[in-house]
């Protein structure tokens, strides 16, 4: 069997290639160390950014905005599968928001086989489904005066008692709760609730330095430095025994 033998040269080569990637990573501890070391005096833990990509990093990310409508000064939206009455998060729903109108001081949002009734607070009042009488497979939702209309395939419903009592309608009403664009001010605090303050500078840097900022792989190339840490000592001692010799 051939022997393997260890040449000055194949030693120098690992000798150069561990020195290179240490002294990266060294360079890395150095720089992201020297800010951790100044956290107060640079003001690292009252700092924050929002950067798309850093928040990748973190998985922080805000969900598609879905539907969005405007009552009585107020914006109902959902994202995901929550929903926001302005920017406060009032109820999870997993179907579309159908409309939502205002009646009897009372908010009311359609579904397709359900009416939720909110305060104008966002305060839950009732949900009202096909069980308790609500037409199926609503289209449409509008109001006029104390009367609530829905539209479904086939049909005109109306109500005079908040949705518990329904009746199909001869009227000619067409005055639907439509979607609107909600304005960018509006979509930012919705979004801040995913959001909040975003990352500080101080956890971005400390994660930076200890790995933690790649989660998973972050520990093995902390393994992988350390094995090139060994490997720098051994061929770095190999190297001067050798030269040593001559």
């Amino acid at each position: 069997m051939k022997k393997i033998r260890i040449t000055l040269k194949a030693i120098n080569q690992v000798h150069k290639f561990t020195g290179i990637a240490v002294c990266v990573f060294l360079i890395h501890l150095s720089i992201t160390g020297i800010f951790l070391n100044h956290t107060e005096e640079l003001g690292l833990d009252e700092k924050y950014t929002a950067s798309p990509l850093i928040l990748g990093l973190y998985n922080i990310s805000v969900p598609n905005k879905e539907e969005s409508f405007s009552v009585d000064n107020h914006f109902i939206s959902r994202f995901g599968n929550q929903v926001f009455l302005d920017n406060q998060p009032v109820f999870k729903s997993e179907v579309p928001i159908i409309g939502v109108v205002i009646s009897n001081q009372m908010l009311v949002l359609a579904f397709k086989n359900e009416l939720v009734l909110l305060t104008e607070e966002g305060e839950l009042i009732e949900k009202l489904t096909t069980a308790n009488g609500v037409p199926e497979n609503i289209q449409k939702l509008g109001a006029f005066n104390s009367l609530l209309f829905l539209k479904t395939s086939n049909q005109v419903w109306e109500s005079n008692d908040e949705g518990q009592e329904w009746r199909a309608s001869d009227s000619n009403f067409n005055e639907w709760s439509n979607e609107i664009v909600m304005p960018d001010e509006k979509t930012q605090k919705v979004e801040s609730y995913f959001l909040g303050k975003g990352v500080s500078l101080e956890q971005f840097f400390l994660d930076l330095h200890n790995g933690n900022i790649i989660k998973g792989f972050g520990k093995w190339l902390l393994d992988i430095i350390a094995i090139f840490l060994l490997l720098i000592s051994i061929s770095g001692v190999w190297i001067w025994l050798r030269k040593k010799q001559y």
